[in-house]
């Protein structure tokens, strides 16, 4: 008996930070640059549907890592979403990000993910202002983008990793550091100011 998957498609804002260098060897070479992969990850959805749901204005973060790289597995996971989330809401966006919905990339993603924490209800800032965006939970985790710079002039240096084809998860990042990256939450215990960050516009979908 086939499963029909609940239709759903998501425009939506992806904040990346994580421990790689400016740029990220995952996306050139499939492997960190410094041996596992820790990152936190910020999304508010712009617009965004799943069946009769409607996911638009919601907020979620999540905090992952993988021993090694993301295609080798072994990862943890933990999900929060904002507080004000319907359990309708809650229940939809989990059900794309656990990969249940199909799609990508989140079907891909969850099959190297070997444990889940959450979701967590907490109350999310978030802040999308491109290079200088950022989002934070009181108490668990924090991350602020800050734009590069060029060593030269000192001015702001605009750099964009474009997947003409389409990438994974974004297929136009624009590339940022952190002024702040830092988690302390159960068995998620990480800090790697000043490593890569992204800001791209997403769009995911099963159909």
């Amino acid at each position: 008996m086939v499963q029909t998957q609940t239709p759903y498609r998501v425009k939506a804002t992806f904040l990346e930070t994580c421990n790689c260098d400016a740029g990220c060897n995952c996306n050139f070479g499939g492997f960190p640059d410094h041996g596992p992969c820790e990152a936190l990850i910020g999304i508010q959805i712009d617009d965004g549907k799943i069946g009769d749901v409607d996911l638009s204005g919601m907020k979620v973060v999540l905090a992952v890592k993988w021993p090694k790289a993301i295609h080798e597995g072994e990862g943890a996971a933990a999900i929060f979403i904002d507080e004000s989330a319907t359990e309708e809401q809650v229940g939809g966006i989990a059900t794309i990000l656990t990969g249940q919905a199909g799609g990508m990339p989140w079907e891909l993603l969850a099959t190297t993910l070997t444990s889940l924490d959450g979701p967590h209800m907490k109350s999310i800032k978030m802040n999308v202002d491109g290079r200088n965006s950022g989002f934070s939970i009181d108490g668990i985790l924090e991350a602020k983008l800050t734009p590069l710079v060029n060593p030269v002039t000192g001015e702001e240096n605009e750099v964009h990793i474009v997947f003409p084809n389409g990438g994974l998860i974004w297929n136009d990042g624009d590339s940022a550091s952190t002024s702040t990256m830092k988690v302390d939450f159960g068995g998620m215990k990480f800090d790697h100011t000043g490593q890569s960050a992204f800001f791209a516009p997403v769009e995911w979908t099963n159909q």
